[in-house]
Order: structure tokens, then C-alpha cells, then sequence
């Protein structure tokens, strides 16, 4: 059962090959531990180099579990977005979509992206900060 979700700064770091990424990933990929978010799958295949690459990626990134998004998303986008811009912080609307889907889904986000930290203190997000 997939229980977290992976961000694209960690597909971004498994697939430039760095050592600990790679195994951490390799272990919860054998696992069947890893989701993603379509954004996610958006975001990590268009950096692809080659027209090859990038739909091994798509393939890749698609036989995993894909959340569905939650009901009245946008409308939570607005919400939280509106919440954290009155702290001073302007969040990325692709991250807030990403935070909100693995969090109605009950799943861990894994990420580098230190902007989830302040989204997390307005959306209840279980993350794990590599």
C-alpha cells in the first residue's frame, strides 16, 4: 500500500542517480510504498531531455499509484494559499495541490523543498524534510 507520497525534488535527485536517494527510493519502490500526484508526474517528465526520456519517464512515474485529487481542491488551494500569503509567504500553486492531495489521501510527503514546511504548518501535511 502506498503511504508516501514522493516529491519532484526527490524523482529529480533518483534519476541524476545520487547514492542515498537511490536507495532510499529503491527500498520503498520494492515496498509498493511510493504515490505520486499528477503534478508530480507533470513537473519531473517535462524536464526530460529527449522525446525517449521522457516518455520512460511518464511510463515510469504512471505505473505507480497516481492520488486522485480531493474533492474541491481548488477551492482549498485558494484557502490555504489566501492563509499563508496573510504570514507573508506566497506558495507555489503546483505545491499547495501537491501538500493538499497526499494529505486528503493520508500520505507522508518526501521532499527537499523546504517551501513545504511553511504549507505544512497551515495543512496539518505529514512531511519528512530530506
Amino acid at each position: 500500500m502506498s503511504d508516501v507520497v514522493v516529491d519532484s525534488s526527490e524523482w529529480i535527485d533518483f534519476f541524476r542517480g545520487d547514492a542515498k536517494t537511490v536507495k532510499r527510493l529503491d527500498r520503498m519502490l520494492a515496498d509498493d510504498r511510493i504515490a505520486v500526484t499528477g503534478p508530480i508526474v507533470a513537473e519531473v517528465s517535462s524536464g526530460a531531455q529527449t522525446k525517449a526520456a521522457f516518455e520512460l519517464l511518464r511510463k515510469h512515474l504512471g505505473a505507480l499509484t497516481v492520488l486522485p485529487d480531493p474533492p474541491n481542491l481548488w477551492q482549498q488551494v485558494a484557502e490555504v494559499r489566501f492563509q499563508l500569503s496573510r504570514r507573508g509567504f506566497q506558495a507555489h500553486i503546483v505545491d499547495l495541490t501537491i501538500a493538499l492531495t497526499a494529505y486528503a489521501n493520508g500520505n507522508t510527503l518526501l521532499t527537499r523543498d523546504k517551501d513545504f514546511k511553511v504549507i505544512a504548518e497551515v495543512t496539518f501535511l505529514d512531511l519528512d524534510l530530506c
